[in-house]
């Protein structure tokens, strides 16, 4: 298949024009990414500036040509299955450290999801005066760095921008997108059957709405009361409480964290759709349900039924993962201003050495990545 490339205008290439964007040729980056086409124009324009040592792709998401397409750049390309993924990062950031420290190389940490963070303190800090900083998208991974005991380099991010807000909102369409396609196949109606939303952060309102535009009846829950009486203002259902006021025939965990627990399995229908809406396998406790699982059988490529012992049958997508992945996900277009916002960060952390700690990209700052967005769209 031939490339987009030429589809798409070189938005992240004016933005590093506009920027005046130096090399760093003294720097090297360690990669923790989604291996999709945008992503791969994003690390190649990068690696001009911000040699890459290594990517280590999510194996969840990404395809095969944009590994090959990394490698052929001569750029050190893995894929770890995602149980070993953490363990991965951890030896190869540390093999990573030592090279860059032996060439006399400082270090930059680029990552979705705080794997390398994590591994870079814990259980002991290994970075030394090598790794200066970390550039960060999505909010798990400020999430990881917030929990540290100690932050000892700079996390400099886009994942509580607007822009990222902007975002969210259409990963929540692409969620329910992904997931109207799967149940097309399976023959499955949505029309006039309720849905349950855990979480109702950016994704989570667009997962609601998108699916209320699909004719579904909507309850959302969430850990924040607030946040129930928004999703009830804007024309949901609310679901707070320990019991369940309407029995969904699909649930979608949108929270970024464990929503869909032992307690809420307990109470879900026959024949209920179990989808993630977030990043990782962190919304459902799949270890609960495999324990509550007395056979299995395989519907579709992304749809596994659970026959429970209790002769419930719980139809788990995607095997707990995002739902998005199975598809295109969000529009490379959409993701390509988050990915400007990315490459502002990069002489912020180099020229300007941020103090230790967690740091967003400032709502002034948007006003260049946004411009430029509108005017090559």
């Amino acid at each position: 298949m031939a490339s987009t490339d030429s589809f798409h205008p070189d938005f992240l290439g004016e933005m590093c024009r506009r920027l005046q964007l130096q090399p760093y040729p003294d720097c090297r980056q360690f990669v923790v990414q989604h291996l999709f086409p945008d992503t791969v124009r994003l690390l190649r324009l990068l690696h001009d500036y911000l040699p890459i040592d290594t990517v280590i792709g999510i194996s969840y998401s990404g395809n095969a040509q944009a590994v090959d397409e990394l490698r052929s750049m001569g750029i050190r390309v893995l894929t770890p299955e995602y149980s070993e993924l953490a363990s991965v990062v951890a030896t190869e950031l540390q093999h990573c450290i030592d090279r860059c420290r032996h060439q006399a190389q400082r270090l930059v940490i680029h990552e979705v999801g705080g794997i390398a963070i994590r591994a870079l303190h814990e259980p002991m800090y290994i970075g030394g005066d090598t790794v200066v900083g970390a550039l960060e998208i999505t909010k798990q991974g400020v999430w990881v760095a917030e929990q540290l005991e100690e932050m000892r380099i700079p996390q400099i991010n886009v994942a509580q921008t607007r822009l990222k807000e902007i975002e969210g909102k259409q990963v929540g369409e692409a969620v329910v997108s992904a997931l109207d396609n799967i149940l097309r196949e399976l023959g499955y109606s949505t029309v006039g059957r309720d849905a349950l939303v855990c979480g109702y952060g950016w994704v989570g309102k667009g997962v609601a709405q998108s699916l209320r535009q699909r004719g579904l009846g909507v309850s959302v829950r969430d850990i924040d009361t607030v946040s129930v009486v928004e999703a009830t203002v804007d024309g949901h259902n609310p679901s707070y409480g320990e019991t369940l006021t309407r029995p969904p025939a699909i649930v979608v965990g949108a929270s970024g964290r464990r929503s869909i627990n032992e307690h809420l399995l307990a109470q879900l229908p026959d024949r209920c759709f179990l989808v993630s809406g977030s990043s990782k396998d962190h919304e459902i406790d799949l270890d609960h349900l495999a324990e509550q699982t007395a056979s299995t059988t395989t519907l579709h490529p992304h749809v596994r039924q659970c026959t429970l012992h209790d002769g419930r049958r719980i139809y788990l997508v995607n095997e707990g993962y995002p739902v998005n992945f199975t598809g295109a996900s969000v529009p490379d277009e959409i993701v390509e201003f988050l990915f400007a916002e990315l490459i502002m960060l990069v002489p912020w952390l180099l020229d300007d050495c941020p103090s230790p700690g967690i740091h967003t990209l400032p709502p002034a700052d948007e006003a260049l990545p946004a411009s430029i967005w509108l005017e090559l769209r």
